[in-house]
């Protein structure tokens, strides 16, 4: 499914006269996979709009080897701070399947915040939302040991019982401040005691209430 760009929430509510002026200023192109559509140090002159397919967000240490951050599917904008302070973007972005993305001048976006309140909210509540993650993150990877983040993570994804690895165990791991090693033990663990299976590419879970437990958060049946 290809979205547009009124199913971001930034631009949610917007009247059709505005929407259809952001529209006419973006450009849409479409990309296979493996492309990159922008690399970390870069200027950030637009707002990338993901509209369809899933995009990995890394960096590459000092010593070469890529770190996987995120991966992130449509639709999602990209780098909406780095946009804000006129900053570079924080990370390159490559896409892992076909991907259809819309560029949106940063001149134009800057605009309609300063001339629509609610825009204006939207973003704060976005970046809001993503300042908590990294929080999370951060507390998670300086208190909790590797099982209970690899836990809470898939608790986080399974209301399908299917959890998707697109980026593999090493993403996983990249994602939560783990080593590949340390996921793949503590998955194996998760399935020797009957929680998970792990598969190709998924990982399904057979028994989510274990897993809230483990990761020490509400459940799906242990709300009160």
């Amino acid at each position: 499914m290809t979205y547009t760009l009124a199913d971001l929430p930034m631009f949610g509510g917007l009247d059709d006269g505005r929407l259809g002026g952001l529209v006419a200023l973006s450009r849409r192109r479409r990309y296979p996979a493996g492309q990159v559509l922008c690399t970390e140090g870069d200027p950030a002159e637009h707002l990338i709009v993901l509209l369809d397919g899933r995009v990995k967000a890394g960096r590459v240490s000092a010593e070469g080897k890529e770190v996987v951050l995120a991966v992130e599917e449509a639709p999602v904008a990209f780098d909406k701070t780095a946009l804000l302070v006129d900053g570079p973007h924080r990370a390159t972005r490559t896409a892992m399947t076909a991907v259809e993305v819309a560029y949106l001048p940063r001149s134009a976006v800057l605009e309609l915040v300063a001339a629509e309140p609610s825009v204006a909210a939207r973003l704060l509540r976005t970046l809001a939302a993503t300042v908590r993650d990294l929080d999370e993150r951060l507390t998670d990877a300086a208190v909790r040991d590797v099982p209970s983040r690899v836990a809470t993570w898939l608790v986080r994804r399974c209301a399908g019982g299917r959890v998707p690895l697109h980026a593999g165990q090493a993403g996983l791991g990249a994602e939560i401040g783990a080593t590949r090693v340390s996921v793949n033990r503590a998955l194996r663990g998760f399935e020797r005691r009957g929680m998970i299976e792990i598969r190709a590419g998924e990982v399904v879970v057979l028994d989510p209430r274990a897993l809230s437990r483990l990761a020490a958060l509400p459940g799906p049946d242990t709300a009160s």
